[in-house]
């Protein structure tokens, strides 16, 4: 890409430079903010700029040969909050008009490089100019170790020397020496002040006077030091440079082999999931194809090959049935079931709408459904987005980004074989402004390409974490540093980077991938690969208290991918309601737990259940029925309750004999029609997942001033049932109205609804038919509760 570096003079931005050309982009411009001239100021009290050493950036221009477009920085940081809108008279407006500027010159330009590695302050206001002008932000440093970082720089031929020092430890003497000098110094400071070794806390700052760019080094030939505060223990000093010149570089410092060596692949504490992941999903692989050969059938399939979908009697008829469980309202979690652009009998006109059309009418109809519960889209958490054709996801994308603001809730999108007439279906999850007393909304929504993770790919953020949850993106296996899938293809490498992904996400968001994940779903597009995806998301997860998994096989996922992870995690704390001491006071109050009270809640209340309902046939040989069981799984720390029901055949071959025993039948002509479960047997099998859920409910029951779910079915949030769309071709249209009626028998007439999925799938792991999802709201503990042994 065609690329402008925005420059302080510091190491950083010179540093994102390289990175830039050496990952392929071209750097075509450079662009800087200055103090005004008659402000007679060498350093503005600005939360976005360094402005010290601003009488060095003119120089620039001929050290690397490209123009230098300069903007005086007239506004000031009146917006400070963590997000970003446009703001009359904020600074950041000021690098809006920069980068116009230099847009209007260089109208191939592409992208603007950056050199942020902590600040989110700094990162949220650049994308957010970059995505009014349709730039991309290059941020190779973002969230880099600074020990490694700082040392790559030197090793890597940056001399930049500190300009400016506002810490412990750092004294006048230390001005106008190199980050390669300093650095054994800096490393000593942040481990006995934790100061930050590249400076990001605002410790010093740095002038780049040469780096492999350059075509001209600069030399400074004199300077003085300027004492902004002689403070005893944290000194502000900063170098006023009075003579500068340029040195020409010999043919040798020209050479481009620094290319090379740069290092393209920093090391994170995630990259050590990933090839253990790679050689585990590998060796699963090759056990299958040799099972395969063998003739052995796999134990995670369902062991039918033959498609009876198109046999469906589906014929893209308009739907009349839609659910009474549309959607669950609460004083802390709402949720919203899956809705279609079809929700009426009025809607069927809706049939020959475009896609984009479509996506407008489906999440019209969604907002519709959450202003009717006093929400808006700032207050959803998660959305699922399923969509029958791939191919339409950028057109989808262009429809759906309609509906936000700045921070779009997070999503996973996948690929499904939806009812016809629909060609996309929507459902979310919302939760209450100041529900949790001691936790606002954050979002993670990282739009800058960097080494980190995936910038996204659509309008969705990567992570919101609320009432002590974060709700993370659906991950697919992309490099983040080109946003491309592994070539050739291959299911080891992106089921590996897939969770490095989704760990870098949990890790900056603080939450505990391995121990504290509350459900996982992974969708993958083969259902050979169910052993694999699974083999991996075992290795990874906590053994002693594991999350309800699902893995699931779909038509399609974004990019051509071949695996999804959608996970829930818990944040490891949780909000604590003081009992009240006496009649007269019965509201108290409460507080957020600590690492003690944690332990007290995990002990008390993290107790996993997995159960198992059997269902036998009624008599030997009776051929028309099969045993099958339900596997239920549940998770619980408050406020949220998970669980996961799949029905499924004790063997692969199980449910192969079972459909070819009812693959014909005579009708009244004499002939042959396809047939797949009987009525009743998919009754069966969804009232036991139905029962079993119960049992989860009354197992997690409210304890005695200790956390649980009170209400029952009175606080279950939503649903999500995937059906297995091969198998139950025929029995699809009437899933909605059978779920609905078993389900009311146990919600009853209770004030509170529940949102409801259905979701048709192309196989369910560990021989499935079907798999219920729940989640419910629990409550929180009694601070008397968690001091009971």
């Amino acid at each position: 890409m065609k690329v402008v570096g925005l420059i302080s003079g510091g190491k950083d931005s010179f540093y994102n430079l390289m990175q830039c050309v050496a990952n392929g982009h071209t750097v075509i411009a450079l662009g800087n903010l200055h103090p005004k001239p008659q402000d007679n100021k060498d350093e503005l009290d600005s939360y976005m700029y360094q402005t010290v050493g601003h009488d060095v950036i003119h120089l620039y221009k001929d050290c690397l040969e490209v123009p230098l477009y300069r903007q005086e920085i007239k506004g000031k940081p009146v917006e400070q909050g963590a997000d970003y809108v446009k703001t009359h008279q904020d600074e950041t407006e000021d690098l809006f008009d920069l980068l116009s500027t230099v847009k209007a010159a260089h109208p191939d330009l592409e992208a603007v490089s950056v050199g942020a590695i902590l600040s989110n302050y700094q990162r949220i206001r650049v994308e957010n100019v970059c995505s009014r002008l349709g730039l991309v932000a290059l941020a190779y440093l973002w969230q880099r170790n600074q020990e490694e970082l700082l040392n790559e720089m030197a090793q890597a031929g940056v001399n930049a020397v500190l300009v400016k020092i506002a810490a412990i430890g750092l004294k006048r003497q230390h001005l106008g020496q190199s980050i390669g000098d300093m650095f054994p110094y800096l490393c000593k400071m942040n481990q006995e002040y934790d100061l930050h070794i590249c400076g990001e806390g605002g410790e010093y700052e740095t002038i780049t006077l040469d780096c492999p760019l350059f075509k001209r080094r600069i030399v400074v030939e004199e300077s003085e030091v300027v004492i902004h505060s002689d403070d005893a223990f944290a000194q502000v000093a900063y170098l006023r440079f009075k003579k500068l010149r340029l040195e020409e570089k010999s043919e040798d410092e020209l050479d481009s082999c620094w290319m090379s060596d740069i290092n393209l692949d920093p090391v994170w504490e995630a990259d050590e999931l990933m090839l253990p992941i790679e050689e585990i999903v590998l060796a699963k692989q090759a056990a299958q194809k040799h099972d395969d050969n063998s003739g052995t059938a796999t134990t995670h399939g369902t062991g039918v090959a033959q498609d009876r979908r198109q046999n469906s009697s589906s014929d893209g008829a308009f739907r009349e049935y839609v659910s009474k469980f549309l959607s669950h309202q609460s004083d802390i979690i709402c949720a919203v079931g899956g809705t279609t652009a079809f929700e009426t009998r009025s809607s069927e006109g809706n049939r020959h709408l475009s896609i984009a059309e479509e996506t407008v009418a489906c999440l019209q109809n969604v907002q519709a459904k959450l202003e009717k519960m006093g929400l808006t889209w700032t207050e959803v958490v998660f959305m699922q987005v399923f969509v029958s054709n791939m191919a339409d996801f950028g057109v989808v994308n262009g429809a759906y980004k309609g509906f936000f603001g700045i921070n779009p809730p997070p999503r996973a999108c996948v690929g499904a074989n939806l009812p016809k007439p629909c060609r996309i279906q929507v459902s979310c999850t919302a939760i209450r402004k100041g529900a949790i007393p001691t936790k606002s909304r954050q979002t993670l929504h990282v739009q800058g390409m960097s080494y980190w993770a995936p910038a996204n790919i659509g309008p969705y953020s990567q992570a919101t974490e609320q009432a002590y949850h974060s709700f993370i993106a659906g991950q697919i296996g992309m490099i983040p540093s080109t946003l491309d899938l592994p070539m050739p293809p291959s299911l080891a490498k992106e089921t590996a980077w897939s969770l490095r992904n989704l760990s870098q996400i949990a890790t900056v968001r603080q939450s505990d991938l391995v121990n504290r994940t509350a459900l996982c779903i992974a969708y993958v597009k083969s259902a050979d690969a169910f052993a694999a995806v699974t083999a991996a998301w075992e290795y990874i997860s906590n053994k002693k208290t594991p999350p309800p998994f699902l893995a699931i096989s779909v038509p399609s996922l974004p990019k051509g991918g071949q695996v999804e992870w959608q996970a829930l995690i818990h944040h490891g704390k949780v909000y604590a309601e003081r009992a009240p001491v006496s009649k007269e006071n019965q509201e108290g109050d409460g507080y957020e737990t600590d690492d003690d009270d944690m332990y007290q809640v995990e002990k008390r209340a993290l107790h996993p259940v997995t159960l198992c309902l059997g269902h036998e046939p009624p008599s030997a040989g009776a051929g028309l029925e099969a045993p099958w069981k339900t596997r239920t799984q549940s998770w619980f720390l408050s406020p949220l309750l998970t669980a996961l029901s799949v029905v499924q055949v004790p063997e692969a071959s199980s449910l192969a004999s079972l459909f070819s025993s009812l693959s014909v039948s005579d009708d009244k002509e004499g002939g042959v029609e396809q047939q797949g479960l009987t009525e009743e047997m998919v009754q069966n099998m969804l009232a036991m997942m139905i029962k079993a859920m119960d049992r989860i409910l009354q197992s997690h029951e409210q304890p005695v001033a200790g956390p649980g779910v009170k209400g029952g079915w009175t606080e279950v949030v939503g649903m999500s049932l995937y059906y297995h769309d091969n198998l139950l071709a025929d029995q699809a249209d009437q899933l909605a109205s059978v779920f609905d009626e078993l389900l009311s028998q146990y919600v009853g007439k209770s004030s509170s609804n529940v949102a409801v999925t259905l979701v048709p799938v192309q196989a369910i792991a560990d021989r499935g038919v079907l798999a219920l999802s729940l989640h419910a709201v629990g409550k929180a503990p009694t601070i008397p509760g968690l001091l009971q042994a």
